[in-house]
C-alpha cells in the first residue's frame, strides 16, 4: 500500500456526469468517463472508482465537484453513504464554479467542453483542497430547502405585486398617489378593484354612501371610512377615463393578477408554517429567536445557511505572526462564513501600491448574504451596539453611507450568529455579557 488518494473530479450534468481520474502526482489514470446522472450510472462509476482503487493500492480518494443547479445532490448523497467506497475515507468536495473557472486560467487556453471539465476540478482539489468537506447533513438540508422555497416565493410575489401596479396605473392612475387605501393589496382595496371593473361608476355615488359601503366591505375595520371614501371619490374622478374596448382587458388582467397574489401569500404561509414545524428540531438555530429584532424567517434562513459551525472549525490555519499551523478558532470559523456570503473586500495591492477603494466580492451563497443584511437592519434598530457601529459606519462612509454602513453591520453581525449557533446559547445584551 502507498498510503496515497486517488484524485477524482466529476463535472454534473441533468443527463450525464463526467469524470476523470488522477494520481497524488496528478497524471491521468483516466482522461475521462461518462456516466448517465442516474442509480445505473452510478453504479458503473463506482465500479470504475473501486477498481481504480484496488488496481493502484490507494488507501483513500478525494472526489470533486462542481456545484452545478442541483445536478450534484443525489449523486453526492449516493457517495457519502455508500458502504463500499466508505472503506476507502471518501473526502468530498464541492466546487464553487468560479474557483473552477478561475483556476483554468492558470493553464494555457483549453476547451470548454465536458471532456475537459473534470480534470481541472480534480486538479483544483489536488494543488489547492479546499478548507471544508461537503457532508450530508439532510436534516439541515430540508430546513434550507424549505427557506429558500419561501425565498423564491416571496421574490415571485413582488414580481407579480409589480406586474399588477403597472396595469392599476392604467386603470385608475392616481390610486396609488391619493392612496384611498393605506395598502394597496389590502382586503377591502382588492374587493374594490376586483368588483368594479372601472372606477369611474364610483364617482357617480356620494361619499357618505360610499363611506357606508366602505364599512360594510372591510367588517367596520377602517378606522376613517369616510376619509377612504372621499379619496376614493377623487381616484374616480381624477383618473383618466380608458377607452372602453381596453377597459376589460385590463380589468380581466388585474383580476387575475390578483388571484395569482393570494395563492402566492397563501404559499408563503404554508412555506412558513413548514418552517416553523422543522426548525424546532434545530436547538440552536431556535437560539437565534432570541436576538432582538429577528423573527423566525431570518433565524430560519441564517441558520440553515451556515448549517454547523463545526466544519469551519475542522483542520489548521497558517497563523502568520506565530510563524505555525494551529487548529481554527470560532474567528477563522466567522471569517470563513463571512467568505461564504461574499461579505468581505478583497485587497487589491502590486509593489509598492496599495488600492484605496476596496469593492465588495458579493461571490458565495447570495440566500445567506441576503438574510444576513437584511438582519442587520433590525440589529441597528433594535440592539444599541449595533447602532452605534451602524452610525460610526455611516459617518465614516463619503458615498453610499446607508448601503456601506449596513453592509459592515452585515460583517459585524455573522459573529454574533456564529456565537450563538456554535455556543447553543441565547442572545446576551451587552451589559450582561459584562455583569
Amino acid at each position: 500500500m502507498n498510503g496515497s488518494r486517488l484524485q477524482t473530479g466529476i463535472d454534473f450534468g441533468a443527463s450525464w456526469v463526467d469524470l476523470c481520474l488522477l494520481t497524488p502526482e496528478g497524471e491521468p489514470l483516466v482522461a475521462h468517463e461518462r456516466c448517465a446522472n442516474s442509480m445505473p450510472g452510478y453504479d458503473q462509476a463506482k465500479q470504475l472508482l473501486l477498481a481504480t482503487l484496488e488496481a493502484q493500492q490507494y488507501t483513500g480518494i478525494d472526489i470533486s465537484g462542481e456545484a452545478t443547479g442541483m445536478y450534484w445532490l443525489p449523486f453526492f448523497l449516493q457517495l457519502a453513504e455508500d458502504p463500499e467506497l466508505a472503506a476507502y475515507d471518501p473526502q468530498l468536495y464541492l466546487l464553487n464554479p468560479r474557483w473552477v473557472a478561475w483556476f483554468k486560467k492558470c493553464f494555457a487556453q483549453d476547451d470548454k467542453s465536458d471532456q475537459k471539465d473534470p480534470y481541472y476540478i480534480a486538479e483544483r482539489t489536488r494543488t489547492r483542497r479546499p478548507d471544508v468537506t461537503w457532508t450530508p447533513d439532510t436534516a439541515n438540508l430540508a430546513l434550507r430547502f424549505y427557506t429558500r422555497y419561501r425565498f423564491h416565493l416571496v421574490r415571485l410575489l413582488a414580481q407579480e405585486k409589480c406586474y399588477f401596479s403597472a396595469y392599476l396605473f392604467l386603470k385608475a392612475n392616481t390610486y396609488r398617489r391619493l392612496k384611498p387605501f393605506a395598502d394597496v393589496f389590502g382586503v377591502t382595496s382588492r374587493v374594490i378593484l376586483g368588483e368594479y371593473t372601472t372606477l369611474d361608476t364610483l364617482a357617480t355615488i356620494p361619499v357618505a354612501e360610499l363611506a357606508t359601503q366602505l364599512e360594510q366591505l372591510s367588517h367596520n375595520h377602517l378606522p376613517d371610512s369616510q376619509r377612504n371614501a372621499q379619496r376614493l371619490h377623487a381616484v374616480a374622478t381624477d383618473s383618466f377615463l380608458l377607452p372602453e374596448q381596453l377597459t376589460t382587458p385590463i380589468h380581466r388582467i388585474l383580476t387575475a393578477t390578483l388571484a395569482h397574489i393570494t395563492a402566492l401569500e397563501q404559499q408563503i404561509a404554508q412555506a412558513e408554517a413548514w418552517i416553523a414545524a422543522e426548525v424546532t428540531a434545530h436547538p440552536a438555530i431556535t437560539q437565534l429567536h432570541s436576538i432582538p429584532g429577528i423573527g423566525p424567517v431570518f433565524t430560519a434562513g441564517i441558520g440553515a445557511e451556515i448549517g454547523d459551525t463545526q466544519r469551519f472549525l475542522t483542520g489548521t490555519k497558517w497563523d502568520r505572526r506565530k510563524h505555525r499551523y494551529r487548529p481554527k478558532n470560532l474567528r477563522d470559523a466567522e471569517d470563513a462564513i463571512a467568505k461564504l456570503a461574499g461579505l468581505w473586500w478583497p485587497r487589491a495591492n502590486s509593489g509598492g501600491f496599495e488600492a484605496e477603494d476596496r469593492r465588495m466580492a458579493k461571490s458565495g451563497n447570495a440566500y445567506l448574504r441576503y438574510y444576513l443584511i437584511q438582519a442587520a437592519d433590525h440589529l441597528r434598530k433594535k440592539i444599541p451596539e449595533y447602532r452605534r457601529f451602524y452610525d460610526r459606519k455611516y459617518d465614516e462612509a463619503t458615498k453610499h453611507k446607508h448601503k456601506r454602513a449596513l453592509v459592515l453591520t452585515a460583517r459585524k453581525s455573522v459573529g454574533l450568529f456564529v456565537g450563538l449557533l456554535h455556543r447553543n446559547e441565547p442572545f446576551r445584551s451587552e451589559e450582561e455579557r459584562r455583569t
